[in-house]
């Protein structure tokens, strides 16, 4: 079966050489989710196509054999374009693309989230407060692709979060990893259900951080511990590359 497909929009994560004249490379997509697609001859050299820039790409499969024909910048976003990231910034570019090689599903038309990506860059190229931006990225991220249950709901209840209770993070054989009034499981109402970390975060919070609202500190500091405990749990307490690059960074300053 051969498919012709032209002008996707796209975005690089990853480039891995194979040989001495091809190599693989996996794009976020708007229509195809996480693609890995062969290329050869000068588009394999690393940094023939570049990092953290809106694309255009052209691709022709035979099969499952799908490779590369042609890259372009997409010039409706000139100001990710002409940005280059640089500290902090540049790391959390990277991390973010390791978010994605990771959570995200091959295959999968996600326009909504392909577009929060782009709102990524774009908010990194303008030099914003990265923290709350980088939260709400991940909390799409994960609910989005199914990891994640939605964090506006209790899990096991059903109910929606309270701003006067307290929420646990829990793990649950049926409804995965997700989030639980903590007094439920003090009383043991939930006996199939097992608390996952010590991380406490009050519904008031929880409920400003699904309506996107991160500007308190307090929020921003309950919501990142609680984004880090589910990502730890979610690698299986596997380390990020960018994150150790970015302590080395720290260390060197």
């Amino acid at each position: 079966m051969h498919e012709q497909v032209d002008f996707e929009s796209a975005c690089l994560l990853h480039h891995r050489v194979v040989g001495e004249q091809d190599a693989i490379v996996t794009f976020f997509t708007r229509r195809y989710g996480r693609l890995s697609l062969w290329v050869t001859g000068v588009l394999s050299n690393p940094g023939a196509i570049p990092l953290f820039k809106p694309l255009l790409i052209s691709w022709r499969s035979k099969n499952d054999n799908a490779r590369l024909q042609k890259v372009e910048l997409d010039p409706a976003y000139p100001d990710v374009i002409k940005s280059s990231f640089c500290s902090e910034f540049l790391f959390t570019a990277f991390y973010i693309n390791e978010l994605c090689m990771k959570f995200l599903p091959t295959h999968a038309d996600n326009p909504a989230l392909y577009n929060d990506y782009l709102w990524m860059l774009d908010s990194l190229a303008k030099r914003v407060f990265i923290e709350p931006v980088l939260r709400i990225f991940e909390r799409q991220l994960l609910i989005t692709t199914g990891h994640l249950s939605d964090l506006s709901v209790d899990a096991l209840s059903g109910q929606t979060i309270q701003p006067e209770l307290h929420y646990c993070l829990l793990k649950h054989p049926h409804y995965g990893l997700g989030i639980s009034e903590f007094h439920s499981f003090q009383v043991g109402e939930h006996p199939t259900a097992q608390r996952y970390g010590d991380v406490l975060i009050l519904g008031k919070h929880l409920i400003a951080f699904n309506n996107n609202d991160v500007s308190d500190p307090t929020t921003l500091s309950d919501v990142k511990r609680l984004m880090r405990h589910i990502i730890l749990y979610l690698m299986d307490g596997k380390p990020f590359k960018s994150r150790s690059l970015f302590k080395s960074y720290k260390l060197k300053q």
